[in-house]
């Protein structure tokens, strides 16, 4: 996972995760737009147009609702690839250089699908459109079951605050029950969670990844900026880029060196934040 060049598979998982978001967003955003459009035209304002915007306003919908089509089947594809690899190869999506990417990725789109927004995206005959939101949510839900007997997988979840709240499983149950096992491990790290934002909301700012500006975890020293960031980040970084972020110098995982010092400092900040802590509840 961290050789000098990331597995081609790695890097192949990541390529698709980054097709799903930008496919899905198109996709939903274009869903969106017609809506829009289509309610325009049963206003009352739409009479007042003359034939040249109604001709105009006709195209743009058309021209949308090609440009969704393409996006939904690509975007469904792309997904249903992702959940046949999920139940292959679970271990890769919970690799620490991608489980926050595949975590935030799942709860941004089931918010999406199933919360409070989901009319923005009902539109007339959504078969027109190939767009077929059920059957997504589906695959999106069979991913965090996949996925859901690793607590680094459930911690991500937890630990995204874009998207994740307690009610987001409550609102997809009704689409699959089997969901209710993982909402449960994830409602309970989210409480550590909670406490644990606790203890590293004052963390010094030599402890924060510069790049993330979360606590390190594993901080490494880049070679050639000697700049300190986490492991995780540099590792994501270079599957994409294989350059030092802050000075552009060629970079592979293999020169990147551990901060044992500042690693050995963060343990035990941690440590003493948590005993801090426990002893103001017994107080």
């Amino acid at each position: 996972m961290e050789a000098v060049r990331p597995p081609i598979f790695l890097r192949f998982v990541n390529l698709l995760m980054n097709d799903a978001i930008f496919l899905l967003d198109e996709a939903l955003g274009n869903m969106a737009q017609i809506r829009t459009m289509q309610m325009a035209r049963e206003s009352d304002s739409w009479n007042s147009l003359s034939n040249q915007e109604r001709e105009q306003n006709l195209a743009n919908l058309s021209h949308i609702g090609n440009l969704a089509r393409f996006d939904n089947i690509l975007g469904r594809d792309t997904i249903r690839t992702l959940v046949r690899l999920t139940e292959h190869a679970p271990y890769v999506f919970c690799h620490p250089t991608l489980v926050e990417r595949i975590a935030s990725m799942l709860n941004y789109f089931l918010l999406h699908l199933v919360g409070p927004n989901k009319k923005n995206f009902k539109v007339k005959d959504m078969k027109e459109f190939e767009f077929d939101p059920a059957s997504t949510v589906r695959d999106i839900c069979r991913m965090y079951v996949e996925l859901g007997s690793s607590e680094r997988f459930c911690a991500a979840v937890s630990d995204d605050g874009r998207s994740y709240s307690p009610q987001l499983f409550t609102l997809a149950e009704a689409v699959l029950g089997s969901l209710r096992e993982v909402a449960s491990k994830v409602a309970q790290l989210a409480e550590q969670r909670q406490r644990d934002e606790e203890i590293l909301a004052n963390a010094p700012e030599e402890f924060l990844d510069p790049i993330m500006s979360t606590l390190m975890m594993d901080p490494v020293m880049l070679p050639s900026s000697r700049t300190t960031v986490d492991r995780t980040t540099i590792a994501r970084h270079l599957l994409s880029d294989q350059s030092d972020p802050f000075n552009r110098s060629p970079l592979s995982m293999d020169q990147v060196k551990s901060n044992t010092e500042l690693k050995e400092k963060i343990t035990a900040w941690i440590a003493e934040q948590r005993s801090k802590i426990a002893q103001n509840r017994t107080q």
